[in-house]
């Protein structure tokens, strides 16, 4: 079980990427596609991976979008971390949030 605010963090991490996948990444591509790991570690944390894969060459942004800044003041409220790695072909996000 998630508190509400994690559970509210987790959807928003989620949302974030899968709308700009729909729109720039791989589920933007025919044949793309998107794997999502969670893990429960052994100091009772929550780790989440987004990995595209397919996608079109992805690159950096060169500033940080609404949806970005939301998603990580979200997570850092949540003592939380999150980071962001634009491969060659596709968006790879790692966040890791407390759950007590």
């Amino acid at each position: 079980m998630l508190e509400p605010s994690a559970a509210q963090t987790v959807a928003i991490s989620l949302h974030e990427p899968a709308t700009n996948a729909a729109k720039y990444g791989s589920l933007s591509a025919a044949g793309g596609r998107v794997e999502i790991l969670w893990s429960l570690t052994a100091d009772g944390r929550l780790s989440l991976r987004w990995i595209e894969s397919g996608a079109p060459a992805a690159t950096p942004p060169t500033h940080r979008g609404f949806g970005t800044r939301v998603m990580e003041n979200m997570i850092g409220q949540l003592r939380g971390e999150v980071r962001f790695d634009w491969r060659g072909r596709g968006l790879t996000c790692e966040i890791d949030l407390p759950l007590a």
